[in-house]
């Protein structure tokens, strides 16, 4: 495929080979992963109506990220993205079959779910950073930000589809060739990188300790990071909520299907796949900190108004707005980690910004679920939504 042949701007990164390959591979696996968090949160919200424990599925499967990311970001640098990568999937392809037999012999009780949500994003944890290092490794420089948005794009496309399929086929056949299919999904990783498994390294030489301590200095010397982090934290924490409400005022409140509910989830996805199309335009002609206060006032309105929902399309009109301005902020902050950050130290980077994202969305989960236990989902839901609509406001540092 010659670039010529790539009209659309934002596209030419598919015109590279490697990247191309890589990216038709994790649309699939994230298909995947969709398709089975959708019949595992179904699950749950059957077994148990509580809004705490669902959301405690997601704590478990942001959790591993903030214990595992770090490490795995200074082992990716130092024995080779590729073997991390092959390793960190052939663990979540294992899980997810457990998963699918312990379904098939009705053995996923509430615990067990969150056990194996835990395991499951663990291997997922561990081959992040290496992943999101190694996709950008593939590009020239002037093709990284577009190519982080069609990174962006290959998630949310699975999490558009994936939802709607795991919903439907978990109403209609039950858990089991959900969490199978997901289980095939990682082949693709497998078959990538089952040979090359050491793929252009930095050579970190050295103790951990002595990574951990370049990490630090980078981290002191860079503002710019810092106030990434400070705003990724804050943002996602709060967004959190919505993800951890949805199942549970989906199924249990408003009492519609599972099949109603990986529509809902879906809608999330398409806003994300829209926001992903428009976002090679739109930084080009709107300033970064105008994108960052309309995501977290966009995400706000979304909050506010969940809990004075109760029909399919209001809950799916209502997702499409959420998934675009979440959808919209991953982009803008992984395309300053991508520019900004030299490949020596990106895997490390992007470590510490997964264990910071990911430790925010733990607890923006657990406090999420609390809230709706003690208060209700309007109360709890409209508290975030105040705070996130302050996060709107322009930041001291530019």
């Amino acid at each position: 495929m010659s670039e010529s042949r790539i009209a659309w701007r934002g596209l030419p990164p598919l015109a590279v080979r490697a990247y191309r390959k890589l990216w038709i591979v994790s649309v699939l696996s994230h298909f995947g992963t969709w398709m089975h968090n959708t019949a595992a949160a179904a699950q749950l919200a059957r077994s148990s109506p509580s809004p705490l424990t669902n959301a405690l599925l997601l704590a478990a499967a942001t959790l591993p990220a903030v214990v595992l990311s770090f490490p795995a970001g200074v082992l990716a640098d130092r024995i080779g993205r590729g073997t991390v990568l092959f390793w960190a999937n052939a663990t979540g392809a294992l899980v997810a079959a457990l998963f699918a037999v312990l379904g098939l012999c009705g053995g996923l009780g509430p615990v067990v779910i969150l056990v194996l949500t835990f395991a499951l994003n663990a291997g997922w944890a561990a081959g992040y950073p290496a992943w999101n290092a190694e996709v950008s490794s593939v590009l020239p420089a002037e093709l990284v930000p577009d190519g982080s948005a069609l990174n962006s794009l290959s998630f949310n496309l699975a999490r558009t589809l994936g939802p709607a399929a795991g919903g439907f086929a978990f109403g209609a056949v039950g858990g089991f060739p959900v969490y199978l299919a997901n289980a095939l999904s990682f082949a693709g990783f497998l078959l990538c990188f089952r040979k090359s498994r050491t793929v252009v390294t930095s050579n970190v030489a050295g103790s951990w300790r002595e990574s951990l301590r370049e990490t630090t200095a980078f981290f002191r010397a860079t503002p710019r990071y810092r106030e990434l982090l400070v705003r990724a934290a804050t943002f996602f924490s709060l967004t959190q909520a919505m993800s951890a409400l949805v199942p549970v005022y989906v199924l249990t409140i408003r009492h519609l299907s599972a099949t109603d509910l990986g529509f809902v989830l879906a809608a999330f996805g398409i806003g994300a796949v829209c926001s992903a199309v428009a976002y090679p335009n739109l930084r080009r002609y709107v300033p970064e900190q105008v994108l960052r206060s309309a995501c977290a006032l966009l995400a706000a309105l979304a909050l506010t108004a969940l809990p004075l929902l109760g029909s399919v399309p209001a809950l799916f009109a209502t997702g499409l707005v959420f998934g675009a301005a979440q959808a919209s902020m991953v982009t803008v902050n992984n395309g300053f980690l991508q520019a900004t950050v030299a490949l020596s130290l990106r895997s490390r980077a992007v470590a510490l910004y997964i264990v910071v994202l990911y430790g925010a969305q733990t607890i923006g989960a657990v406090t999420a679920g609390a809230l709706s236990a003690w208060w209700g989902v309007g109360p709890a839901a409209w508290t975030i939504a105040a705070l996130l609509a302050a996060c709107a406001l322009p930041s001291r540092v530019s």
